[in-house]
């Protein structure tokens, strides 16, 4: 059964509320950023993409983005050294365009990509989830994921907040069977990152639940061509410039102790990676580890209470990072990052806590402490995911 949705209020003021909650979330990530810039260390020698406070969201991934949107793609040959061709190109080279046409530094518009995409998807999450369940549950999604300690990464020089935008346009267009805007859209989300290829299944069973009111067969082709553009546009240019379509791929195992695909995909088919769970320690590893745990709970309630589509999605965002990464050392590490897109995965959480809203205002306290510590731990580039 589906979560029963409320009369909505049809002024802009549910949108103001929304966007007032997410501007209370990025105070903290600026209080976590000036309190690690005051009082913790960071080594001297590492990489930073420039002088201001702000800067300092420019961290890990960041720094692979900012050499692509400066110097283009690189590769030597060796897959056994990380380079920056495992990185998708959207996110940077939207970034390379801004430089170009505003003037701005590479660094200064890798982030005003970010932090404008991260806005924008929480304007639309809103519309997408107050349409189908009532502003209540809608405005505690937006607090929950706002609040959610890998949503530092939401203002950071990382793609995630063009991919929630991405993600989100998708859904708002499938609901109203526009196949080949969605369709495009989900081509434009696979090349800002590898979760963008979860919406080709999710587009597929749509299509096919309303073949009866919308033609099939017409649109499935164009609309499979559309949907992973974004892959294989990115592999003929792979090709041409270095040989190899697939040198992307081959490149990731630089970055897991040289651990090939197939090795990852066998452990975590034997279920490896829940053997190597951390619950014993609240660090950004710890707390991957028990998220996990959670999203699977919230994955199965969500089976019960969303659109198949919505759980369809949560399932192939979860499972994509577990068989591909899972397996290797990493193990859960980075799963509450990849998770931090599964919108559906918010809004069944939404709904649980507003049951005991007690316990909800405890919750956003505890997930705002911990987005406290993940953003000054991230300025400092030190892990969290």
């Amino acid at each position: 059964m589906q979560m029963r949705a409320i009369p909505k209020d049809h002024s802009f003021l549910p949108y103001f509320w929304a966007i007032s909650i997410y501007l209370c979330s990025r105070v903290v990530v600026a209080l976590g950023l000036v309190f690690s810039q005051k009082y913790l260390p960071i080594a001297t020698d590492v990489w930073s993409a420039g002088p201001s406070w702000y800067h300092q969201l420019l961290q890990w991934d960041s720094e692979w983005y900012f050499k692509i949107a400066t110097e283009g793609y690189r590769y030597n040959g060796d897959p056994t050294i990380q380079q920056n061709i495992v990185f998708y190109p959207l996110y940077p080279m939207l970034a390379r365009g801004l430089t170009a046409v505003s003037g701005l530094t590479p660094a200064d518009a890798l982030l005003l990509v970010s932090n404008v995409a991260g806005m924008l998807s929480i304007v639309a999450l809103f519309k997408l989830v107050r349409e189908e369940f009532g502003d209540q549950i809608a405005l505690t999604t937006i607090a929950l994921l706002s609040f959610f300690p890998a949503s530092v990464l939401l203002s950071a020089g990382y793609t995630e907040p063009l991919e929630l935008l991405l993600i989100v346009g998708f859904f708002l267009v499938l609901k109203q069977q526009r196949y080949l805007s969605a369709a495009l859209l989900a081509g434009l989300a696979v090349a800002d990152r590898s979760t963008g290829i979860v919406l080709l299944p999710v587009l597929l069973w749509e299509m096919w639940r309303n073949r009866d009111h919308k033609p099939f067969l017409a649109v499935l082709v164009p609309c499979v061509v559309l949907a992973t553009s974004g892959i294989w546009l990115f592999m003929i240019y792979l090709w041409s410039q270095f040989g190899d379509p697939l040198v992307f791929a081959y490149g990731q195992a630089a970055f897991h102790r040289e651990t090939t695909f197939a090795a990852r995909l066998i452990a975590a088919l034997k279920f490896e990676p829940f053997t190597r769970l951390i619950l014993n320690d609240w660090n950004p590893w710890g707390q991957d580890s028990w998220f996990t745990l959670l999203f699977i709970v919230l994955i199965a309630v969500g089976w019960f209470r969303l659109r198949s589509s919505w759980t369809l999605f949560a399932m192939g965002v979860l499972l994509l990072p577990y068989l591909t990464l899972g397996g290797g050392p990493a193990g859960f590490v980075s799963m509450g990052r990849f998770n931090l897109v599964s919108f559906p995965l918010f809004v069944v959480l939404a709904d649980l806590l507003l049951r005991a809203k007690w316990l909800l205002a405890g919750v956003i306290g505890l997930l705002g402490a911990a987005l406290l510590m993940n953003t000054a731990l991230f300025a400092r580039r030190i892990w969290i995911g």
